[in-house]
């Protein structure tokens, strides 16, 4: 009899791989979700990695901002978060109009102007 591994152990053990710069676990992954008609759950198993890579100090981060990221505000936002090693990605999305919006796995820091404007209309 078969059993299901869960979207946790999956991620965990991919996380303790790339860890190790073994990025061939990717492409194992991938084959597993599809042999196993899983590929629905990419989008959570994403998530769960990067969770469970943060929980080894390995942080990836989502940045929005209207313009893009100076050095400096690079290294705060690198002090802010903390952990062994950021991976930021970063977008530029005018629509914000100033400040950053940053989001890592399980926290979520919204300091936009967009949203400040939209908070005192409230």
């Amino acid at each position: 009899m078969a059993t299901r591994l869960s979207r946790k152990k999956i991620a965990e053990y991919a996380a303790e791989r790339l860890i190790k710069n073994d990025t061939k676990v990717l492409l194992e992954v991938a084959a597993f979700l599809v042999e196993n008609r899983r590929t629905r759950e990419l989008e959570l198993l994403v998530r769960d990695i990067e969770y469970a890579l943060s929980t080894h100090g390995v942080v990836i981060a989502d940045v929005t901002s209207a313009y893009p990221l100076s050095e400096t505000l690079k290294n705060n936002i690198k002090e802010l978060v903390g952990g062994k090693q950021l991976i930021l990605r970063e977008t530029v999305d005018p629509a914000v109009l100033g400040g950053i919006r940053l989001t890592t796995p399980g926290e979520r820091l919204d300091a936009t102007l967009k949203r400040k404007i939209q908070a005192l209309k409230a």
